[in-house]
């Protein structure tokens, strides 16, 4: 129900939106976004960390004091390319390129176990703008397909795919840049070597950067 109030929201959106100069049919948009959300996949994209671990055992299990744990390092990149085919309507390409790795301390000196996986991916995107004074508000929707491989206890080469729906505003930062928060929902599923299935939803906020420009 929630994806037919949204469509419908979408058609009436396209009937009656003004245009805008930066929106303008010809104009080609790229730039770059962040999540942030709940789930397991897609949440962490466009992000940059590292993270040392610490645990402090209480000796139930015979060891007691603090131990240190896994050592983990994420990044994530999520470039993005469009081009207005009319007034306020881009479509376009997204791309996924990510890198993570853990690494856990071993039971001797350069024994420690690293495991680490590589994203990659790409699909279409489609997002209409509707021009408002001060504020853009916009409807969004995409799909992307790719590989996941892991190297580590064991290698693997797992593939996925995701779509994703949501709705958003852009603020201007001058003449070509702005600043957009997007509020969506993704949906992502894979299939390992074993042939498991997993299936993961995502909810959350999506934040980055847009730049607008014209070939002519």
């Amino acid at each position: 129900m929630k994806k037919i109030y949204l469509c419908i929201a979408a058609v009436f959106i396209f009937a009656v939106a003004p245009s805008s100069a930066q929106f303008e049919k010809g104009r080609i948009i790229t730039g770059v976004s962040s999540s942030f959300g709940v789930g397991d996949f897609g949440t962490d994209l466009f992000s940059l960390g590292f993270t040392r671990e610490k645990q402090k055992s209480s000796g139930s299990l015979g060891v007691k004091g603090s131990q240190l744990s896994d050592k983990l390092f994420s990044l994530y990149l999520l470039p993005r390319a469009g081009y207005f085919v009319i007034d306020n309507l881009s479509v376009g390409l997204d791309l996924i390129m990510g890198y993570n790795s853990s690494k856990s301390p071993g039971n001797s000196k350069g024994s420690d176990d690293k495991v680490s996986q590589i994203t990659a991916g790409a699909g279409p995107f489609i997002r209409y703008y509707y021009p408002l004074e001060k504020l853009y508000p916009f409807v969004q929707a995409n799909l992307a397909v790719g590989l996941l491989r892991g190297k580590g206890y064991y290698n693997s080469t797992d593939y996925f795919s995701m779509y994703g729906i949501g709705v958003g505003a852009a603020k201007s930062l001058g003449e070509k840049v702005m600043v957009d928060a997007l509020l969506g929902w993704d949906s992502s599923r894979w299939t390992d070597d074993y042939n498991d299935k997993y299936i993961y939803g995502s909810f959350g906020v999506r934040v980055g950067f847009s730049y607008f420009f014209s070939l002519n």
